[in-house]
């Protein structure tokens, strides 16, 4: 069984702002494989990273970027995140927030993310993602689901909008999530092709439910706990 990926929730947004600098930084320094992050979009055209279309009750339509950002202290916009990803071997996963940036998000993204990992999901608009992958067939998409499903059905949709990733959110369906999926489920959706993330999860009793379950990736605002649970699980082998 492969090790899960580590994925930071915006970051390591349990000790620090999230989608700015510090969270990012400190993910890295955790060992985090991936960085979730949201996008939203500026009216200078630009990609701003932040979780809500608004910042008070400023719509980031509204603002140029240079604004947005002068209101955020460690805040950044997309293409600078991208060229640290590059440079750090940081893998990105792209949460597209406001759905009219898909042909800016679409030509900074032409010549990126062949070797560094990207991955792009957008809520569960399913529609949206197909249309996203159409125009970026060299990014994995994550189609997010919040309703209980069953393994089949969850595959039916990949297949029906061309997503890459099933991603069950459902952190806040059951006191004990980890119960709602099994490892025969996700090894079902895996033999089908799919890779399979799970939830953002910070409890650590949780956690250890969830490692070995055969998930692709575990999203967390704990990084560096998730970390320190898997390389427990997973030992190094003496010949490495």
């Amino acid at each position: 069984m492969e090790e899960p990926k580590v994925i930071a929730h915006r970051g390591y947004s349990a000790l620090f702002r999230e989608n700015t600098w510090s969270a990012f930084e400190r993910a890295l320094y955790a060992g985090a494989d991936m960085v979730e992050l949201d996008l939203v979009l500026t009216k200078d055209e630009k990609i701003f990273v932040n979780h809500n279309l608004s910042i008070g009750t400023v719509p980031v339509r509204d603002m140029l970027l240079e604004e947005a950002m002068s209101l955020i202290p460690g805040s950044m916009e997309l293409e600078e995140v991208l060229g640290w990803a590059d440079q750090k071997g940081m893998g990105l996963y792209l949460d597209i927030k406001d759905r009219d940036m898909i042909d800016i998000l679409t030509d900074i993204l032409k010549d990126f993310g062949r070797n560094t990992e990207v991955v792009v999901s957008s809520s569960d608009d399913f529609p949206f993602m197909k249309k996203f992958k159409e125009k970026n067939n060299h990014v994995l998409t994550a189609l997010l689901f919040r309703n209980l499903l069953p393994p089949e059905e969850m595959v039916g949709l990949a297949k029906k909008y061309w997503g890459d990733i099933i991603h069950p959110c459902w952190e806040d369906k059951h006191p004990r999530p980890h119960t709602l999926i099994s490892r025969e489920d996700i090894e079902h959706m895996r033999s089908e092709g799919y890779k399979v993330v799970c939830w953002h999860e910070e409890r650590e009793e949780e956690l250890k439910e969830l490692i070995t379950k055969g998930f692709w990736g575990i999203t967390t605002n704990e990084p560096l706990l998730l970390k320190r649970m898997i390389r427990s699980k997973f030992p190094a082998s003496p010949s490495k």
